[in-house]
């Protein structure tokens, strides 16, 4: 149902188009959303690490990014296009990155902005609360 492929450089301001349709609302709420802070994030996380572009048909529709650290993944930057969303590409996506940390014997840790609908989703996959701060939720998934 989709691919994956490593972003490359005709796709920053894709991928920064697709945060904004994302997580505007959610960011608006929490934080005010400021164009230019905004852009410069991304510029920031663009420049650490390009992370995985989600495709239906060879269009790109979302992105992940999924960091091998010392003892864990790190799974961040899960995007989907709003019209993309509900159609299972998520669960898909948590299926194979899940399947991984089990072939891997690696927990995953990720964290969402608060008010973003995605912690239903992360919770059906077997991920616990394990902080709230003001801002973001910390998630936590065993290899097992």
């Amino acid at each position: 149902m989709y691919q994956t492929r490593k972003a490359n450089d005709n796709d920053y301001r894709f991928l920064f188009e697709l945060k904004k349709s994302a997580e505007y609302e959610a960011v608006k709420a929490v934080f005010g959303w400021d164009e230019s802070v905004q852009k410069e994030i991304h510029r920031n996380e663009w420049e650490e690490e390009r992370p995985t572009i989600i495709e239906v048909e060879g269009v790109p529709v979302g992105s992940y990014l999924l960091q091998l650290c010392s003892d864990y993944y790190y799974f961040g930057r899960f995007f989907l296009l709003p019209e993309y969303q509900s159609k299972g590409i998520g669960s898909q996506v948590l299926e194979s990155i899940t399947a991984l940390s089990g072939q891997k014997s690696l927990p995953i840790k990720l964290c969402y902005l608060k008010g973003n609908r995605v912690g239903e989703l992360y919770e059906r996959f077997g991920f616990v609360v394990t902080e709230e701060s003001e801002d973001f939720v910390y998630m936590f998934k065993s290899s097992e």
